[in-house]
């Protein structure tokens, strides 16, 4: 039998304190134990948990940088932020399946420093830099945040003839519909179009 899967456990946020400004370290910026919903939390606590011990791991690698990034029994859950995406991405070599509303997603992650612009993250096709900085850390967002937020029409074209799915000036109205099935208006093909590689952003290091 595998043996049951460890999660740490948070003895203070000095780690994470290493990496953010002081001033963000509250409940707005950082997903804490404590918070009112506690019930809600509970939940997601569980499913994320429930879905890394069954693929039994307890260290997450950034999508963007890939640095391990151990996971903690509460919350905030882990140095950076999780996500979930309904491709599942070969540039992380392990796979944490997971199922959401029925739906297959894969559990991802993206350090504090990817997200926080310690790390410079740009685009590889427009070179525009990619902001993580509003993400709220320590939790896990049910959509592929990566794909939320397209800084160029490329990120919106269709995966098989090229051509744009949506307009990037016009976009969509929710983050989460960048994580859906669209279909091509162009060449009738459905997929995860707006669902680009995770190599589709270039990882600069610090300054």
């Amino acid at each position: 039998y595998p043996h049951p899967v460890q999660f740490l456990r948070r003895l203070d946020l000095s780690e994470l304190l290493t990496h953010i400004p002081r001033h963000k370290l509250n409940t707005y910026h950082v997903r804490m134990e404590d918070d009112a919903q506690v019930g809600q939390g509970e939940e997601l606590r569980r499913f994320i948990l429930s879905a890394l011990s069954a693929s039994q791991r307890n260290v997450v690698n950034c999508a963007l940088c890939h640095r391990s990034l151990p996971v903690f029994e509460q919350f905030p859950l882990v140095d950076g932020t999780l996500f979930l995406s309904p491709s599942r991405h070969d540039e992380i070599e392990y796979d944490v399946p997971c199922h959401l509303q029925g739906r297959l997603m894969h559990l991802y992650a993206i350090c504090v420093d990817c997200l926080e612009g310690v790390h410079k993250i740009v685009c590889i096709k427009c070179k525009s830099r990619w902001d993580g900085s509003w993400h709220q850390l320590g939790t896990m967002y049910t959509y592929d945040i990566l794909a939320a937020s397209p800084c160029c029409q490329a990120r919106l074209n269709c995966k098989h003839c090229g051509k744009p799915v949506v307009d990037v000036r016009v976009g969509m109205q929710y983050f989460s519909e960048y994580s859906n099935v669209q279909q091509c208006p162009h060449c009738g093909n459905l997929d995860y179009h707006f669902v680009k590689p995770f190599s589709s952003f270039k990882v600069l290091e610090a300054y």
